[in-house]
């Protein structure tokens, strides 16, 4: 056999002719095998996507580290505002789970029919919290809010967060909140209202307990639980998958009860 390559002459003799011969029909078969091992992967290590409140998205990133060491599945997490994350899924979003970070569009989720057989469960109560970095614990007061050193307070956008709405009431049940409104700056969710304060724009910003791992003791001030309604989080199952009830149910094992309880929530 001969072939032409650029004026050139090559002679394959009968040896060279099987040899490639076998070799493309080996390369066939270890291309069969290595689909059919990404098959059995895909699987076996399902992909389950969760939609996640801002507030508890520090918390779920170690839950997830937790879950997908005991089990064969993936933890995708998509974070947004409560109310961002509904529209989404009101819209078909193709998420597993919903942990919203209040207990209404969970059962209105319940009530449109984006759940056919599971109930919308709680999963954590959440807190509030006043972080005022600027102003040592020991001496910020709450009448603070309404002098002239806090020019600016950073809330969540009751519109679409749940802690915005507990930041909003706290303020009213406290009777100022007419003297602070004109203060008031607005995140999309609790980490925009966080970095309000982190960049300057706000000295202060009222967001959940679950957001303080990571700063001093001394740069925030816990509310009382008895001025502001509880922060009643529920999650909702999106699809009826063995994965997906597997994750939901790890969330009430002792492991995931001692994360989530860690991060600075009330446990049902």
């Amino acid at each position: 056999m001969v072939r032409f390559y650029l004026g050139k002459v090559f002679l394959l003799n009968p040896m060279q002719k099987l040899k490639q011969r076998y070799t493309g029909k080996l390369v066939r078969v270890l291309c069969g095998v290595l689909f059919l091992f990404y098959l059995h992967s895909a699987a076996a290590n399902q992909v389950i996507h969760v939609a996640v409140a801002s507030n508890f998205l520090s918390t779920l990133k170690q839950l997830k580290s937790e879950f997908e060491r005991t089990h064969n599945s993936k933890v995708l997490i998509s974070a947004a505002s409560t109310g961002k994350l509904y529209a989404q899924i009101s819209h078909g979003a193709p998420f597993d789970i919903f942990l919203s970070a209040d207990d209404v569009r969970p059962q209105q989720l319940e009530a449109l029919g984006f759940s056919k057989q599971h109930k919308a469960f709680t999963y954590a109560y959440g807190k509030l919290v006043v972080f005022h970095p600027s102003i040592e614990s020991t001496q910020f007061s709450f009448s603070q809010l309404a002098n002239n050193r806090v020019e600016h307070i950073a809330i969540a956008n009751p519109k679409l967060a749940p802690y915005g709405v507990a930041a909003k009431n706290w303020l009213l049940g406290k009777g100022i909140w007419q003297a602070v409104s004109d203060k008031i700056v607005m995140g999309e969710n609790i980490n925009q209202a966080m970095q309000f304060v982190k960049s300057g724009n706000a000295q202060v910003a009222i967001v959940a307990l679950s957001m303080m791992k990571e700063e001093p003791i001394s740069a925030f001030s816990e509310l009382l639980t008895t001025d502001y309604q509880p922060i009643r989080q529920q999650g909702i199952l999106l699809s009826n998958n063995k994965n997906t009830a597997q994750f939901a149910a790890f969330l009430f094992t002792e492991p995931a009860q001692t994360i989530i309880q860690q991060n600075g929530y009330i446990l049902p």
